[in-house]
């Protein structure tokens, strides 16, 4: 049965439903917007590579497959499903990151053509030998060009110096050696095991009728399509960093570093609220008003591209910075005395509050963007979590809270440094 949700400090009002097939459905009602957007995501990800199917079998699949499930499923037999959606009026696309993936299209005509188009492509695979080998081929260009990425690269080889097991350190694409062991079987076991309707969230947001939304995907998605509940498997992964440092160098004008503090990983319960936390946190820290950014730019160490982030999933936490610098270890070497400064003197509860303000504000201008706020709403979905409820979060953030997650994350620091520097 739809469930109505309301937020009156939002002034947003969202719709539930969860089918029969245990597919749960989300409006969010935006009247008069002319752009319909939708996303039908599942809780599968590039780090989902070991897995436990209803069988019981524990099944080890090679890394990437997520991502080359994603390309494989907009071709058809005879066609490409995002030739249809153009026929429609509607742009498509789809992407994969470290837990989930997500096939969306927007349009401001034939809505409920492209809706029904969606359901249905994501739910038929089509893999044959032939078209699983020329899309290693399309794929291995795609990495590829990663691998000639100064910016691709110093992220990567920070997560792979961070994490010493956990698949996180593994490129989503995978690799060139790993994709050459997908073939067809492989893609439809994982499509079987993942693309269950209780692992997947439907997501609409603009001017549309919720009853329509919601008896659309009952058609498309029957009670008939559940199937059985898969555990993800993931190794151990110590506290400690793998590496401290990792150089490259590569054809660049301005070298890049990224710096990452690992941080232990939080519970289902605790995860919501650490991000709105750290969000506060990190603007306090090294946002563009902040001590430490104006400090750093005056010394000609970053740029407006320095940028700090909380990156977290399931059996991971991070905290990444960096950006372009003219002198990486110099610029290491401030970041961690200013830190140690403000470890010392604490954080001043009038900046606290002024980060906490400015998240509200940027959380409300979330709402009038369709296509984010629905990628965010099925993203914290599929993890379980209520994207509305963060409002609620960031309402309650105190100074003494912001402070003990200052000394938890930077206090006795995991961390490791990816610097990408000039051949020279």
């Amino acid at each position: 049965m739809a469930t109505r949700i309301e937020s009156p400090a939002l002034r947003e009002e969202v719709w539930r439903d969860v089918l029969p097939s245990g597919l749960r459905c989300y409006v969010l009602l935006k009247p008069g917007f002319a752009a319909r957007y939708a996303s039908f995501a599942t809780r599968y990800g590039s780090c989902d590579q070991s897995f436990v199917t209803g069988d019981g079998r524990l099944r080890e699949t090679p890394a990437g497959i997520a991502h080359f499930l994603e390309h494989k499923l907009f071709e058809e037999e005879g066609g490409n499903v995002a030739e249809r959606f153009s026929a429609l009026g509607a742009m498509s696309n789809a992407y994969t990151n470290y837990g989930a993936t997500s096939y969306l299209f927007s349009t401001t005509e034939n809505f409920p053509a492209a809706l029904d188009l969606l359901l249905q492509f994501v739910q038929q695979p089509y893999f044959t030998e032939e078209n699983v080998r020329k899309e290693q081929g399309i794929i291995a260009e795609e990495l590829r060009m990663y691998l000639d990425d100064p910016r691709s690269v110093v992220f990567q080889n920070l997560l792979a110096a961070l994490y010493q097991r956990h698949p996180v350190r593994v490129e989503i694409g995978g690799t060139l050696e790993s994709i050459r062991q997908i073939g067809p079987a492989e893609l439809f076991l994982c499509h079987k095991a993942f693309y269950q309707p209780a692992n997947m969230v439907l997501m609409v947001a603009g001017d549309v009728d919720p009853a329509a939304v919601f008896a659309a995907a009952r058609r498309a998605v029957p009670a008939a399509a559940a199937g059985a509940e898969v555990r993800r498997v993931f190794p151990d992964e110590p506290r400690q960093v793998g590496e401290e440092m990792r150089r490259r160098r590569m054809a660049v004008g301005v070298p890049l570093i990224a710096i990452g503090f690992k941080d232990d990983p939080a519970t289902a319960e605790q995860s919501l609220r650490r991000e709105v936390v750290m969000e506060v946190l990190l603007d306090v820290l090294f946002g563009p008003a902040s001590e430490i950014h104006r400090r750093l730019y005056e010394e000609g160490l970053i740029g407006q591209q320095f940028a700090a982030s909380y990156f977290s999933g399931e059996g991971y936490a991070s905290t990444v910075l960096g950006g372009p610098t003219p002198d990486p270890d110099r610029l290491l070497a401030r970041v961690e005395a200013l830190l140690a400064e403000t470890l010392r003197h604490g954080l001043d509860p009038t900046d606290v509050e002024r980060s906490r303000r400015r998240s509200l504000g940027e959380f409300v201008a979330l709402f009038n963007a369709p296509e984010a706020v629905a990628h965010a709403f099925s993203e914290y979905a599929l993890r379980d979590l209520d994207l509305m409820a963060a409002y609620d979060v960031l309402l309650a953030v105190t100074a003494d809270e912001v402070a003990q997650r200052l000394q938890e994350t930077f206090g006795s620091p995991r961390r490791s440094v990816s610097i990408v520097e000039g051949e020279g």
